[in-house]
């Protein structure tokens, strides 16, 4: 269906949009659409003409784009953050021939920042639109004159609508575009996924000129809500939104969501209101997720996955439990069909790692002005991601990395290309490609792949010896493997997809083949189901820790962390646990503690009467997740080592010192 068509639930009198400047309800919203595009028709808008926006997110930027479409064109949604120079290179590549200029990062440097960028472009004085907010409010600018009627037929709703400027994989930008048939199919697949939990308002603190802040603006307009577009995404401006307006739903990135914890107010002006968080773009660990679950009293976070390209392809439900939603970008949306597949394209077992591909109405019609060999959606209609992933049995998503240059480990945006310029000044290192890897606590691990010549034999250790020196410690790949040479397309480029996989099949070999792979159990113990094996055990524990370098403070949260999991499954919720085993293992980066018991299964989730332990748990641990062992759950808890570990050589010391203890009597023996 067309946008008009879906635009007629919101009541007249009901407000529509909140901006930084105020309110405008459904009436005047659906006036100054039908207005403005009226306006653009006067000014010689012809069906297809191509209308650039840029501007920041409000009022003026959603009553122009839908007015851009109404009036049969093609709005080309810019970056509100471009330069003037590098908006005018996009804006000729799409043959733009109007200009809708609002409130953005030029303008403020700059009066005639609009002028300016139109006479780059060649676009004509008259077919430009100065719509700052002081300048111009569209809400009401020609709402009394006589709309014009919807210039598109129903059966062009397949018709490109707009454009989405993405770099992808590569620094040149492309040009998506989206057509009103496949916004308005992601937009029914997003409202049937959070059915009966999307409340009356939504905060929208991502840009309106990427498909989050644009899809989930249009759906809450389609249901008749409030759409609340603030001034900056601060966290001080955030929480005042979200208080003032009591506003029920919010969609952003996670680093805006961790920022907002924090924050004055958070607890009085942001936890009573949100009620569903939708949370996409970058990725974020299992830990992070749960935490923010907790800090959010009130909320249930909607994890999704998408691209400018079709979006949500998948998406979790709120009913699923919180270790589905913290540790996988849920399943396929209606309507879209989701498949992995190898180098080849063909399709992979579940549970095999390969490319993500997805089909369905919702995707783009392509990439403008490229060839077919560079389109991302092939013959027979399948979107090739550049993602990496697998399904597990259930047909949940679980993302395993990215064919794409920005590496983000723990939180810290890397660019590989850093990191290759520094191992090719390397003596004896030919070429150098360095990507991402699945990390189970950084999201992301650095990994390095290098070309040598020369007499001299490959040396890892030397090369990351010399790059610690020369670059940060997070940057520092974790492995360097060796090639003879790099697969090559036909093209004879660099086959990043083939080397990607080659990669990761090294890295499993080495995982397997390390002694650490595993982990190293240094004691295994049965802790009978008493009140009075916790502090036994915890103390145990807290000494192990300290031998090990972890610093006091802790070492603490260590033992607290221990003594939370103890007291949940033998004082709490799971007193029929019986006999519950723990086992402490040092793995290559981390220290793990583990339980594992016959009790009801232990999951992290507010809506228990478990959250003060859980929240103890998840600020003290770097990662927890649930493993299965003979269809039993072990619990883990994973602690990263404070510093640089010689395990083998603690190891070798304690043997020494101690002996391997088979029960929890044995333990107290031992004890002071």
């Amino acid at each position: 269906m067309l946008f008009s068509e879906m635009l007629n639930r919101g009541q007249n009198g009901a407000t529509a949009i909140v901006d930084s400047q105020g309110s405008v309800t459904y009436g005047e919203f659906r006036a100054a659409v039908a207005g403005f595009a009226a306006q653009l028709h006067k000014m010689g808008l012809a069906k297809g003409d191509r209308v650039a926006l840029w501007g920041y997110n409000s009022a003026n930027w959603l009553v122009a784009f839908f007015a851009i479409v109404r009036a049969g064109g093609v709005a080309l949604l810019v970056n509100y953050s471009t330069g003037i120079d590098d908006a005018a290179e996009l804006l000729q590549r799409a043959n733009a021939r109007f200009l809708v200029c609002g409130d953005n990062g030029q303008t403020k440097r700059r009066d005639d920042a609009m002028e300016a960028l139109a006479n780059e472009v060649g676009i004509d004085p008259s077919h430009c639109v100065d719509a700052r907010n002081d300048v111009c409010n569209l809400a009401s600018a020609f709402a009394g004159e006589e709309g014009l009627a919807e210039q598109r037929q129903p059966n062009e709703e397949a018709d490109t609508a707009f454009i989405i400027f993405t770099s992808g994989t590569t620094s040149i930008p492309k040009a998506v575009c989206v057509s009103q048939r496949a916004l308005t199919t992601d937009a029914r697949a997003l409202m049937e996924g959070l059915e009966g939990t999307m409340g009356g308002s939504i905060c929208v603190a991502v840009p309106l000129f990427h498909i989050l802040g644009l899809l989930t603006s249009y759906v809450y307009l389609i249901l008749g809500s409030v759409v609340c577009l603030p001034a900056s995404y601060r966290a001080d401006a955030l929480v005042a939104m979200v208080g003032k307006n009591q506003v029920s739903d919010m969609a952003a990135v996670g680093a805006v969501y961790q920022g907002l914890v924090g924050a004055d107010g958070f607890g009085k002006m942001v936890v009573p209101h949100l009620h569903t968080c939708l949370i996409a773009g970058g990725m974020s660990t299992p830990v992070q997720m749960m935490r923010l679950e907790l800090d959010f009293a009130n909320a249930t976070f909607i994890n999704m996955y998408g691209q400018s390209e079709g979006a949500p392809l998948t998406m979790v439900r709120p009913s699923d439990l919180v270790e589905l939603r913290a540790g996988t970008v849920g399943r396929a949306v209606d309507g879209v069909e989701l498949r992995i597949a190898d180098l080849d394209g063909s399709t992979l077992p579940t549970g095999e790692v390969g490319e993500v591909l997805a089909r369905g109405l919702c995707l783009m019609n392509g990439y403008e002005g490229l060839s077919t060999d560079d389109q991302a959606i092939d013959a027979d209609g399948w979107l090739h991601t550049g993602d990496l992933g697998f399904l597990d049995p259930e047909g949940y998503l679980r993302l395993a990395g990215r064919i794409k240059d920005v590496i983000i480990r723990g939180g810290e945006n890397i660019s590989p290309s850093e990191i290759e310029a520094e191992l090719t000044s390397i003596e004896n290192v030919a070429d150098a490609k360095v990507m991402g890897a699945p990390h189970p606590i950084f999201g992301e691990s650095v990994e390095a792949c290098v070309i040598t010549h020369g007499a001299v034999p490959f040396d890892e250790g030397r090369v990351l010896e010399a790059l610690r020196a020369r670059m940060p410690r997070y940057k520092v790949p974790t492995h360097v493997f060796s090639f003879s040479e790099f697969p090559l397309n036909v093209n004879g480029k660099l086959d990043q997809r083939a080397l990607y996989m080659s990669m990761l099949g090294k890295l499993h070999e080495l995982e397997v083949g390390e002694e650490l792979a595993g982990g190293i159990t240094v004691f295994e113990i049965t802790v009978k189901n008493s009140s009075y094996a916790i502090g036994p055990v915890a103390a145990l524990v807290n000494n192990l820790v300290s031998n090990i370098g972890y610093e006091r403070l802790r070492a603490g949260k260590i033992q607290l962390a221990v003594e939370e999991m103890l007291i949940e499954r033998i004082m709490y919720a799971y007193s029929g646990a019986g006999d519950i085993r723990v086992r402490i293992s040092l793995m290559p980066e981390w220290l793990r503690v583990s339980f594992s018991d016959n009790g009801a299964e232990y999951v992290i989730d507010k809506r228990r009467d478990t959250s003060t332990s859980a929240r103890i748990i998840l600020n003290s641990v770097d990662n927890f997740h649930t493993e299965r062992y003979d269809g039993k759950p072990e619990y883990c808890m994973d602690f990263l080592y404070d510093s640089d570990l010689d395990v083998k050589g603690f190891l070798l010391e304690e043997r020494e010192a101690t002996e391997e203890w088979e029960d929890f009597d044995e333990v107290l023996k031992h004890l002071p």
